[in-house]
């Protein structure tokens, strides 16, 4: 068994509350990790990785910090209103934060697969910035996926000091 550290966590909880949000509205929206796999699987897809974190002093005098991690949510979608529409549905879902988890991990033949989760705070989420995604080249000569492409960049912050 294997526990991950916080920022998977982070990038876990986050998917976890996207998955458990989404399916009430849409459907066949599929929600990755790994940019790599984002270019293999079907349209519309959502990626989320945890990327920069910043560690504030929480006190003068003491070792102890504030995390705030930089949280990239890229939407990878078919076309203009899907984009727009997936963007406001995910800025709608995540602008309360949402629970933080600790997840444990488990071998199970050759894959890894969540053995438990524990909620052990909560994610707050402090700001976000949205744009999309511009190559300076004409769609058509992009890849199907780069086409109608968004970025959400969040700030979190787990509430906590460590």
């Amino acid at each position: 068994m294997a526990t991950y550290r916080a920022t998977r966590n982070i990038e876990a909880s986050i998917i976890d509350h996207l998955i458990a949000s989404l399916e009430s509205t849409w459907t066949d929206v599929h929600i990755e990790k790994s940019f790599a796999k984002i270019y293999k699987i079907e349209l519309p897809s959502i990626c989320v990785k945890a990327e920069k974190t910043n560690y504030d002093p929480a006190e003068l005098g003491d070792n102890k910090q504030i995390r705030a991690t930089q949280v990239i949510i890229d939407i990878f979608a078919t076309d203009d209103g899907l984009r727009l529409d997936l963007k406001d549905t995910i800025i709608e879902v995540l602008q309360d934060g949402c629970i933080y988890y600790e997840y444990v991990t488990a071998k199970s033949n050759r894959t890894t697969v969540v053995a438990s989760k524990t909620a052990n705070g909560r994610i707050r989420v402090m700001n976000v910035e949205d744009a999309p995604i511009d190559f300076d080249i004409e769609r058509d000569k992009l890849d199907v996926h780069d086409r109608f492409r968004h970025r959400l960049t969040l700030t979190i912050e787990l509430g906590r000091i460590e």
